[in-house]
């Protein structure tokens, strides 16, 4: 495991995922759709030319960049004791890494999502990782070797601004996405070799 410290989202943190399979795509990899295929062509692409593929973004995704420092400090400051340490880009090999929204002590790990207020209070009502993050999530916990994540939903629109969901290591599950990530690679690998043959 390698840390990369850089800004995220800067050219540094673009440059340091190239390419790469990121747990916040995992859920792609597990897709046996079109969004799997989609997704390693994506990276091949980035792999052979260079250059980061461009992402779909929208108002409200651009809102909940703006709103995770403010996620951030507020569950600092609701546990007193606890420093969230931000970083880049962890890597586990030259293919495989994940974005942390920050870790914590030596055991712990943070995910902030800064969703619309009628998904934040749905989830506060469930009171339960939502099923789409779980690869993300577990998959952190994979990467960084961490053993708890509190997953956090934040919008300050409303009085109860933050919800969090303490989420534990499962390993299961970890052996199946880890087996499932690296039969990614591999076939990602495979399809980078061909396509970088000169005819």
């Amino acid at each position: 495991m390698q840390i990369i410290e850089c800004i995220q989202r800067s050219e540094q943190w673009q440059q340091a995922r190239l390419g790469m399979i990121t747990a916040s795509c995992f859920d792609d990899v597990l897709c046996k759709g079109q969004g799997r295929e989609t997704y390693m062509i994506k990276l091949a692409a980035e792999r052979l030319s260079g250059i980061p593929q461009e992402s779909y973004t929208n108002a409200a995704m651009d809102w909940g960049i703006e709103q995770e420092p403010y996620a951030r400090d507020l569950y600092e400051n609701l546990n007193g004791d606890i420093l969230v340490n931000q970083v880049g880009f962890i890597s586990l090999d030259d293919y495989i890494g994940c974005s942390p929204d920050g870790l914590i002590g030596i055991d712990g790990a943070i995910e902030i999502k800064c969703c619309n207020t009628s998904t934040h209070i749905s989830y506060i009502l469930k009171d339960k990782l939502p099923s789409k993050y779980k690869a993300q999530v577990q998959g952190g916990l994979w990467i960084t070797g961490r053993q708890w994540c509190d997953f956090v939903s934040f919008d300050p629109r409303i009085a109860r601004k933050i919800h969090i969901i303490r989420v534990d290591r499962d390993d299961k599950y970890i052996e199946i996405l880890e087996a499932a990530v690296k039969q990614f690679k591999s076939e990602l690998i495979e399809m980078v070799n061909k396509l970088e043959v000169n005819l």
